[in-house]
């Protein structure tokens, strides 16, 4: 169980959370070069402000392989005591993709993503609210990638383009260390070590292991190695030198059907608690930094 000065101050607000994550699927869409996407950048930006002490923006053009055009994309990062070299980063994907390229008979509409870009914002954002009462030294990066699905399925190229621009391009003072969060809204969710994490950053990969059983959800986070996955911490590990793991459920099944990369990526088939079970977890680490 949570106690002490965390449990009374750092409680994660699983409602608040889920109500961010219906309010950017209400938007629509957040595809690149759309206004359901330019109206959420708005309101991530909007939200971001209330809480940190620096809101940056970075924009860059991110290449579309099935029109092979460019468009412009925004990596929005949230900085809490942007002074501080001593530094952790908490980061998520906001866009969605632009076709439903896994369902049978809509595969070329777009993904509402709600568990695969709605949820790690749902969640940072409601971390973001918590923040002011955080009492420590040290610096936070929150940051939410753009352009992190675009790609092709089957090949890793145009995919991750946010968190690759920004591993070229970082902000300093730069993050020593990361957590990378993706698709964690799932009804059942059940979060493996992910085998890349394991290779990057085992160290980080154990001490979140141990605080999830510490606080009581062994069951989400099983101690064993999962498959492993191209995700936002490659390009933060590979060319940042930024140590990343990725806390990620990619068996997104309902009644047996796989509604990844589909249509029915929907806030239904999302969980208020799977939003907690994250989000506390993410705030105990935080308050051990």
């Amino acid at each position: 169980m949570i106690s002490g000065l965390f449990a009374r101050e750092m409680q994660f607000d699983q409602y608040r959370a889920f109500q961010y994550l219906e309010k950017q699927v209400a938007f629509g869409p957040r595809v690149p070069g759309t206004e359901a996407h330019r109206v959420c950048r708005d309101w991530i930006i909007d939200m971001c402000q209330q809480s940190a002490d620096t809101v940056l923006v970075q924009t860059f053009r991110a290449y579309r392989p099935v029109t092979k055009d460019t468009v412009d994309a925004y990596n929005i990062i949230a900085r809490i005591r942007p002074e501080q070299p001593q530094r952790v980063m908490l980061s998520t994907h906001w866009d969605t993709r632009p076709f439903a390229d896994k369902d049978i008979f809509y595969s070329n509409k777009p993904v509402p993503g709600a568990n695969d870009g709605a949820s790690g914002t749902a969640v940072l954002l409601e971390i973001l609210e918590c923040l002011p009462k955080f009492d420590s030294d040290i610096g936070i990066d929150i940051i939410f990638w753009d352009a992190e699905d675009m790609g092709i399925a089957g090949n890793g190229m145009y995919f991750c383009q946010g968190s690759e621009y920004y591993a070229y391009y970082p902000i300093s003072p730069i993050p020593q260390i990361g957590i990378l969060i993706d698709m964690i809204g799932d009804q059942n969710l059940e979060i493996p070590i992910e085998a890349n994490s394991m290779l990057y950053a085992p160290e980080l990969v154990l001490e979140v292991w141990d605080i999830a059983h510490k606080l009581g959800y062994q069951n989400v986070f099983p101690k064993k190695i999962g498959q492993e996955i191209y995700d936002d911490h490659i390009p933060l590990n590979i060319i940042a030198g930024i140590p990343t793991i990725d806390l990620i459920d990619f068996h997104y099944y309902h009644q047996g059907r796989n509604i990844w990369h589909t249509v029915h990526d929907l806030p239904a088939y999302c969980s208020p608690y799977s939003l907690k079970c994250i989000g506390d977890i993410l705030l105990f680490w935080l308050s051990r930094k």
